[in-house]
């Protein structure tokens, strides 16, 4: 089986808090889905809006407003990197939702109160 650069090693991850928000559209639930696998190896996403439309077969003008919607909503950060000339060189995307740090899973509380995995 041939390998290909797109599927060695990552997943996406669709929390329910966007899976099942019916203030977002769909396919801004796929570009959230779409981010977090390009968040694995560096802890952010850095790719430009060309890259995800590319994906998502839209224009770049529509990822740019759904990551808009994106960030609004909370659901992700957006760091800008400017250089001396106050123009962006590079942006980074960061995932709000994060899974526990410490076990490497969401905390659900049970109908006693303890913490379940």
């Amino acid at each position: 089986m041939k390998e290909n650069k797109e599927s060695i090693g990552y997943y996406s991850v669709i929390p329910a808090t966007v899976l099942y928000n019916k203030e977002l559209k769909a396919n801004e639930k796929l570009l959230y889905a779409i981010i977090t696998s390009l968040t694995c190896k560096e802890g952010y996403c850095f790719a430009s809006n060309k890259y995800l439309a590319e994906k998502l077969d839209v224009n770049p003008k529509t990822v740019s407003s759904w990551i808009s919607d994106l960030r609004d909503k909370g659901f992700i950060n957006l760091e800008l990197i400017r250089n001396e000339n106050n123009q962006i060189i590079q942006r980074k995307i960061y995932i709000n939702d994060v899974p526990n740090p410490l076990n490497n899973g969401y905390l659900y509380e049970s109908k006693n109160g303890q913490a379940i995995h």
